[in-house]
């Protein structure tokens, strides 16, 4: 079984009546054989109404909001297939760009193909949270392309699986997934793609875009956590020596109490990194290795 056939695609939709119908339409169209899977997180427009005039679509309704990233593993849980693509259901992705990612997975034997959006955000609001987890991102050494949160991707659904109890049920799936595959060196690629306009209203706010911060932060620390902490103890070992260096050299009455106060800040972030860096192994060694066969 492969291309079309081989695929689950599944929409987590909360609210999306206004996008829904559009977005299955297109995914009937360029996916004719591909498993087809609505995640309702219990909407309270007519989302499931619409769902239900598309045969062949298969509907799975939350009894309650549970969130974005529970109605993706609902899905992922519910699909039948060897691959497993997140789509959103308001329009924005496109169906001839998944149809490129679907064709790469399999051709280059690869885990995971990313999308990463070419075109900017509409909302500044949203622009600017993405430049600013991009940015520590960076900081934190994380390689993870232009586009850390890109909700178009396509998975091998065994392997994805076995990451269900570190996805984060809201709004931070994507990045979370991101983190993990390259954090566990699988084979990733990275696909740029288009988007549409969205059709009805965002229900990303605010306070999301700070969970998706902290998300970032919690990943490098069960990853990598001497990433935050080495080169914070580095730095102010640096600022501590320099600073008595300058103050014995000015007054010459040995080391001020600032620089040493400095100095052992220092020495314990270093510590507490080699401690979470002890305490991140152990908690890895209980989720799967990367194994001979996922390499092939």
């Amino acid at each position: 079984m492969s291309g079309a056939a081989s695929l689950s695609i599944v929409l987590p939709a909360f609210d999306e009546e206004a996008g829904i119908g559009v977005t299955l339409k297109s995914l009937q169209a360029a996916f004719p054989e591909a498993e087809l899977i609505v995640v309702d997180d219990c909407s309270r427009d007519e989302t499931a109404a619409a769902v239900r005039s598309f045969a062949g679509v298969r509907l799975v309704q939350h009894d309650f909001n549970r969130g974005q990233g529970a109605a993706l593993k609902t899905g992922m849980l519910a699909a039948n297939r060897p691959f497993v693509a997140w789509f959103d259901a308001d329009n924005e992705h496109r169906a001839e760009d998944l149809a490129r990612m679907v064709i790469r997975i399999e051709a280059e034997k690869l885990v995971a193909v990313i999308g990463q959006r070419t075109t900017s955000s509409a909302n500044t609001t949203r622009a600017a949270g993405k430049a600013l987890i991009r940015l520590i991102g960076r900081g934190l050494q994380v390689k993870g392309g232009s586009d850390l949160n890109c909700g178009l991707r396509v998975f091998r659904r065994e392997i994805i699986l076995r990451y269900l109890p570190l996805i984060p049920d809201r709004f931070s799936a994507s990045l979370m997934t991101t983190l993990i595959l390259l954090e566990r060196r699988y084979p990733v690629a990275f696909e740029p793609v288009a988007t549409n306009p969205r059709l009805g209203e965002s229900t990303v706010r605010l306070k999301d875009g700070f969970e998706a911060i902290l998300q970032l932060i919690r990943a490098v620390m069960l990853f990598g956590p001497l990433r935050l902490f080495l080169p914070l103890g580095l730095a102010l070992l640096a600022l501590g020596t320099l600073y008595s260096l300058v103050m014995l050299m000015i007054v010459g009455q040995g080391l001020p109490p600032a620089g040493v106060l400095v100095l052992l800040a220092g020495l314990l972030s270093i510590m507490l990194g080699l401690i979470a860096d002890q305490i991140s192994q152990l908690r890895l060694t209980r989720i799967p290795a990367l194994s001979d066969e996922d390499k092939t």
